[in-house]
């Protein structure tokens, strides 16, 4: 398969990718090591929630893992 190589880095679709032997985690790991460091450009940001009627909000387990 042939991805473009910001879905094949996509953080929400590589460990799937690895798995399928579209990536290496050797590649991947590579990859994060060669990003920039981009706190300079950071901005914290202040977030109220205010309540939208939702009562209850479960998470049901898709099988996929955060890293």
């Amino acid at each position: 398969m042939n991805l473009p190589p910001d879905l094949l880095l996509d953080k929400r679709l590589v460990d799937r990718h690895i798995r399928r032997g579209f990536l290496s985690r050797d590649v991947y790991e590579q990859h994060l090591a060669d990003l920039q460091d981009a706190r300079p450009r950071a901005h914290r940001m202040r977030i109220e929630v205010s309540s939208v009627g939702v009562g209850r909000v479960t998470r049901e387990d898709d099988g996929e893992t955060e890293t």
